[in-house]
């Protein structure tokens, strides 16, 4: 088991920020949503928000989001929402698109050919990000090697990442080359694209 204290892994989400900000709609007012991740999102308006709870609404990618959220701050026309339901089946295609815009950032950050065909694979047939059973594999990558171990708990290690058990060996073995060739910005991404896997097990955000 291992002990939730420890000060190299985290339990935070990360959130990804999207060159080109998605449209959507917070209530009745706006917005463009400049960061996005599991648990929330970073939006820009012209126009005050009407209140401090709402429904973010968006499309992107052929995937309509409807996420209930609350306002957790708000500076110079800039917010901060924290996702408290998902509507309906939005966790999934959450989900589905945070997997298809990470690929697409990887796909812009790195020119090595080799790179880009082993990021392909790891979403072919759609068998990454979908976890089946609420326990977890951490893979730590220690003196130029890589260490698995099942956990108790899924947070995400500083040097390497933590999925939820059920994933494909051979998808998780690609994604362990992947993150040796990425630069830090970019192993951060994978630890987002590990997330979606914990995510979908522990049902963040919940439906509603």
């Amino acid at each position: 088991m291992q002990s939730s204290t420890r000060g190299d892994e985290r339990r935070e989400f990360q959130r990804l920020h999207l060159a080109s900000p998605i449209q959507g709609m917070f209530g009745s007012v706006p917005v463009a949503i400049q960061e996005v991740g599991i648990l929330g999102a970073r939006v820009h308006h012209n126009e005050p928000l009407a209140s401090d709870r709402g429904d973010l609404r968006f499309t992107s990618g052929g995937e309509s989001v409807a996420m209930r959220c609350e306002v957790v701050r708000s500076v110079n026309g800039a917010s901060g929402l924290r996702f408290i339901a998902a509507l309906e089946d939005s966790g999934e295609r959450l989900r589905s698109l945070l997997a298809q815009l990470v690929t697409q950032e990887f796909a812009r950050r790195y020119d090595d050919s080799a790179t880009k065909m082993k990021v392909r694979r790891l979403v072919d047939g759609d068998k990454t990000v979908r976890g089946t059973d609420a326990q977890f594999i951490s893979y730590r990558f220690e003196d130029a090697g890589w260490k698995r171990r099942h956990v108790f708990l899924p947070e995400q290690p500083s040097v390497g990442f933590t999925v939820a058990r059920g994933e494909d060996v051979e998808e998780m073995r690609r994604l362990c080359e992947v993150y040796e060739a990425s630069d830090e910005e970019g192993r951060r991404l994978i630890r987002l694209f590990a997330e979606l896997s914990v995510s979908s097990v522990l049902q963040i955000p919940p439906s509603t």
